[in-house]
């Protein structure tokens, strides 16, 4: 009988806990950033972020191999930001919420970052260490190319 009872318990919590899981919907981003690294020399990683402040958006865009002290902070539009929650969407990144792996057996791999905070404050949150997320590449690759677009289109 009590095998029976806490296995009740198990399944009925097992339930309870994946149905109150918050669906993430991106849109309206007010703060987001993604990092990574590319090996361990020196400023050997990027940083993309947005913030919303002051009815604006400023991306600040540290490339591979420049220092953080040269990072460039821009202005963009909501054109921009369409791109940016595009991306996100048509890669399903909402489903990365809370994955957080690393490779125990990798003392000296690449890693990653991301956090996205939407207007009516949901906020994802994913990170890894030598693991990935699906569709990482894809991600990494598109938002390479607009944010890195953008720092080029801004060089002084």
């Amino acid at each position: 009988k009590y095998i029976i009872l806490i296995i009740i318990i198990i399944v009925i919590g097992g339930i309870f806990m994946f149905k109150n899981k918050k669906e993430i919907t991106i849109s309206n981003i007010k703060y987001f950033h993604f990092s990574y690294s590319v090996g361990y020399a020196m400023n050997a990683y990027v940083i993309y972020e947005l913030n919303y402040k002051d009815d604006k958006y400023i991306i600040s865009i540290k490339p591979n191999g420049i220092s953080d002290e040269e990072k460039k902070e821009v202005e963009v539009d909501n054109s921009f930001i369409q791109k940016l929650e595009e991306i996100l969407k048509k890669y399903h990144v909402e489903k990365w919420n809370g994955f957080n792996k690393h490779d125990k057996n990798v003392l000296d791999g690449d890693s990653f970052s991301l956090n996205i905070r939407m207007e009516n404050n949901d906020y994802l949150s994913a990170s890894g260490y030598m693991k990935w997320p699906n569709n990482y590449g894809n991600v990494r690759g598109e938002l390479d190319t607009i944010f890195m677009n953008i720092y080029n289109q801004n060089k002084l």
